[in-house]
């Protein structure tokens, strides 16, 4: 082999190696911490403020990757933070079109939810619930 084509194979390998290293999206380890919650969940509030800090990170170069926003979206959905679940929700589908059906079903879960709880807080639960309706007495007659 000559010196010229060792010297452009030495350079088309280090062209080469330099695509490589370019990333498309903002991930900042989230699967090593997703696999770090996985392992030991009751370290929900480390994940959760990863989970933020990479939104955050993403957000500020433009690189948001593909379910980040849903998977913090149903992080504030499982603490009942219905309003900011939506809100990421909707995030992602608008940022990412081809995952629009599943957030729209998402989104009407969540709003059912937040209408549920809403109706639960309205009508008192208690002895006092149900004073106005009759109460059956037990029968006296005991079947054989």
């Amino acid at each position: 082999m000559t010196s010229v084509t060792k010297y452009l194979c030495v350079l088309f390998l280090f062209f080469s190696l330099i695509g490589c290293v370019h990333t498309r999206y903002a991930w900042n380890k989230y699967d090593t911490k997703l696999y770090k919650y996985y392992k030991d969940p009751s370290n929900k509030e480390e994940f959760i403020q990863s989970l933020k800090e990479i939104l955050d990170d993403a957000e500020s170069v433009g690189k948001v990757p593909p379910g980040i926003y849903a998977e913090y979206g149903y992080v504030m959905y499982e603490q009942g933070n219905n309003q900011q679940a939506v809100m990421y929700f909707q995030k992602e589908a608008d940022k990412w079109p081809e995952s629009r059906f599943f957030m729209t079903k998402l989104i009407a879960n969540t709003n059912n939810r937040a209408k549920n709880q809403k109706a639960n807080v309205q009508s008192p639960v208690g002895p006092d619930a149900d004073a106005g309706e009759a109460i059956p007495k037990p029968s006296a007659e005991v079947s054989k």
